[in-house]
């Protein structure tokens, strides 16, 4: 369970949008009444690489980034291999080998039904991100997320855990974030949940393809069906604008020469997104040196807390944030990952 090592801001004091100050009448009598306009704070949005089950970590780094700096987070994106495996009988081999020495890889089913530490985590804790938001990678119950897709009717993404926190966008989907509120809430008007429109900013579409290439000479076997690109997704998001791609290979030579996905170079190129962001690769996390014109592609590594000092990946966690001059996107510098580990991350 978490506690709360503090008494934080509540939503109320930290994210209200405006404040009203009525002061003291003053000495000759004469009350004077003053509007103060707090500063429009820029959304924010943390991107995480691979995270093999590693969801309540995520979430819980996120709100140790969020007090640190002080921001409100819009919410999470992620590149795929989120581990999502909710069922244990299909869990793939690869996934079960690392879980003999890291339980963390497992962590899909501390949010598939409610437990005591994701209550901790997604309840107890006010600096805790609305959301996370994924695409699927190559290690995922692909079985299970066909299903929960169906069930979804039109809409562009789907929740797969037990309190609405974890979402998937469907293959070859774009969803508009912050979403709005889909609860009650006692102030309507704070700045965690207010619309991006009502804030005088413009929301965030982001575009996912699911799974990894399946042409290229070293292209991986023998994964399911739906762990490849499929062309159909690829073809509905074409002709559409997006500012962010989600996907889990690289566009071709994005990272290592012969390596990713030729249909999501040409993607890009044609569609030109502010940004695209995948996993999949080892090593620290950079953007591609490749020419891809107007979009900034890059590579995060994995989110798995396994350095020398269980402390996160350089690379893995990245900060993209809408200011005044727009969307911009830089990685969390390591003395920000230091203090965080897989020894406290319960607590920190």
């Amino acid at each position: 369970m978490f506690v709360n090592p503090g008494r934080y801001p509540t939503s109320l004091e930290s994210r209200s949008i405006r404040r009203y100050h009525l002061p003291r009448p003053n000495p000759s009598g004469h009350q004077h009444i003053h509007m103060v306009m707090d500063k429009t704070p820029p959304i924010t949005f943390l991107v995480f690489g691979d995270l093999h089950g590693r969801i309540l970590p995520a979430f819980r780094f996120a709100s140790y980034w969020s007090r640190r700096h002080q921001r409100t987070l819009a919410g999470l994106l992620q590149v795929g291999d989120l581990g999502y495996f909710p069922d244990i009988s299909r869990i793939d081999k690869a996934t079960l080998r690392h879980a003999k020495d890291d339980l963390l890889e497992l962590g899909t089913f501390e949010v598939v039904t409610r437990t005591e530490i994701a209550d901790g985590v997604f309840d107890d804790d006010p600096a805790c991100p609305p959301g996370l938001w994924f695409t699927a990678g190559n290690h995922e119950d692909f079985q299970e997320l066909e299903r929960l897709a169906r069930a979804s009717g039109d809409q562009p993404d789907f929740a797969v855990d037990a309190y609405c926190r974890v979402w998937a966008i469907k293959d070859g989907n774009i969803v508009a974030l912050p979403k709005p509120p889909t609860r009650w809430e006692a102030e309507p008007t704070t700045a965690a949940i207010a619309s991006p429109e009502a804030l005088g900013l413009s929301s965030l579409r982001v575009a996912a393809i699911w799974g990894v290439d399946g042409d290229e000479a070293n292209a991986r076997q023998n994964l399911p069906p739906r762990g490849y690109i499929d062309d159909a997704a690829i073809d509905r998001l074409s002709w559409e604008q997006f500012d962010v791609l989600l996907s889990h290979d690289a566009p071709y030579e994005a990272k290592r020469v012969g390596y990713g996905s030729r249909l999501l170079r040409a993607l890009i190129e044609q569609t030109q997104p502010r940004f695209a962001f995948f996993g999949h690769y080892s090593g620290d996390g950079s953007r591609s040196s490749q020419d891809f014109g107007r979009t900034e592609v890059y590579h995060l590594s994995g989110f798995e807390l396994r350095t020398r000092d269980g402390h996160p990946e350089s690379g893995s966690v990245g900060v993209l944030e809408q200011t005044g001059s727009g969307w911009m996107f830089d990685f969390v510098p390591d003395d920000d990952l230091r203090p965080f580990t897989r020894r406290n991350w319960k607590w920190v």
